[in-house]
């Protein structure tokens, strides 16, 4: 998922470049909650660009009379990732509702003082939030449009390294990524591609691929827990006759 309540931060670059990388190696699919609906007009612009997403919008399934529960196993037999672009002030009960089924949160955040005030809050209202407590999901935060050695970037850095949230990466500020959506395409899909752009989005993927390995390993933990206790459980309500009394 991709939220932050400040509108205008990079939330559907961040999601349609995240789609575009992904799909490279899995299938994707999206769903856009944004009332602008830009991430799937994007989508329709790919046309047969390959490969090709699913849209699991609400938008694109208009009519449609799908309980949350057969849509849930639906995309989880289609898609490996479900890739969710959240509109600009979101604020429970609508996050809350995200939250359940998220895995992952990343956080775009533009280097102004405006935008840093703005997610500050928000950040503050997720950690605070009941869902949130009662299934934390992964944060990461992405530094989006950022000039490097310049007042506002460093600003920003400070004021990220004060939530203690993992700060993936930091997307430049550059016209490539309007071009690219222009086209119905991922930065890392068009004819000319930077290496440093590229890199960013690397090292995003590799922080989404270790996320993934450590809530493996801590779910095999809690069924291995739930395992032995119910094994316990049952052992214990047996009733084992004791053991005879061994004669001399």
């Amino acid at each position: 998922m991709v939220a932050n309540a400040k509108g205008g931060v990079g939330k559907t670059t961040v999601t349609t470049n995240l789609i575009t990388h992904l799909s490279e190696q899995h299938s994707v699919g999206l769903i856009d909650l944004d009332p602008q609906h830009s991430a799937s007009y994007w989508l329709q612009m790919r046309d047969e660009i390959k490969p090709t997403v699913t849209n699991y919008s609400p938008k694109s399934n208009e009519g449609a009379n799908h309980t949350r529960s057969w849509m849930k196993h639906k995309v989880g037999r289609e898609v490996r990732y479900l890739v969710c672009d959240t509109p600009a002030g979101l604020q429970s009960p609508d996050l809350d509702r995200l939250l359940v089924d998220a895995d992952i949160l990343l956080i775009p955040v533009a280097p102004s003082q405006i935008d840093i005030h703005a997610t500050a809050g928000f950040v503050q209202q997720l950690l605070l939030n009941p869902q949130y407590r009662a299934k934390p999901v992964r944060l990461g935060v992405i530094m989006n449009r950022v000039k490097r050695n310049t007042l506002s970037f460093q600003k920003l850095t400070r004021f990220l390294s004060s939530l203690k949230i993992p700060v993936i990466t930091a997307l430049r500020d550059t016209q490539n990524y309007l071009k690219a959506v222009e086209e119905g395409r991922g930065i890392n899909e068009m004819t000319k591609r930077y290496d440093s752009d590229i890199a960013d989005w690397q090292r995003i993927l590799a922080w989404i691929n270790k996320a993934e390995r450590q809530q493996a390993v801590a779910m095999e933990r809690k069924q291995a827990r739930e395992t032995l206790a119910q094994g316990s459980e049952q052992l214990l309500s047996k009733n084992i006759p004791p053991a005879e009394a061994v004669k001399d």
